[in-house]
């Protein structure tokens, strides 16, 4: 009898634990999690053309901007300032939420 049982209560802790969305190491795993399961899955059609219709109207925002950036001669001065200032903020996101999800693993893995 306990060992249909395991499944569920396996299926409520995973559950709970999606749930526990609060603080940072939880932030991280389910944007980890998200991010890994999203080309995993079979599209319908209309998921694709809706994907396409982003990306199309994506892409001309992006040329777009390109081109008034050209044409006004600033574009390289604005490339390296967006590289300049982004660029390490990216960087110490990326870093902080790496040494997180090494640091959550450790730690659960020492729980046990």
């Amino acid at each position: 009898m306990g060992h249909q049982n395991r499944p569920r209560e396996e299926w409520q802790h995973d559950i709970e634990n999606r749930q526990r969305n609060v603080v940072f190491p939880d932030t991280a795993l389910n944007e980890a999690r998200f991010w890994r399961n999203v080309g995993n899955q079979s599209w319908t059609p209309a998921t694709k053309i809706g994907l396409g219709i982003l990306a199309v109207g994506f892409g001309a925002f992006v040329v777009r901007v390109v081109v008034a950036l050209v044409v006004e001669g600033v574009a390289l001065r604005m490339a390296l300032g967006m590289l300049l200032i982004w660029g390490p903020i990216f960087g110490a996101v990326a870093w902080a939420t790496r040494r997180a999800l090494r640091n959550s693993s450790h730690h659960s893995k020492h729980r046990k």
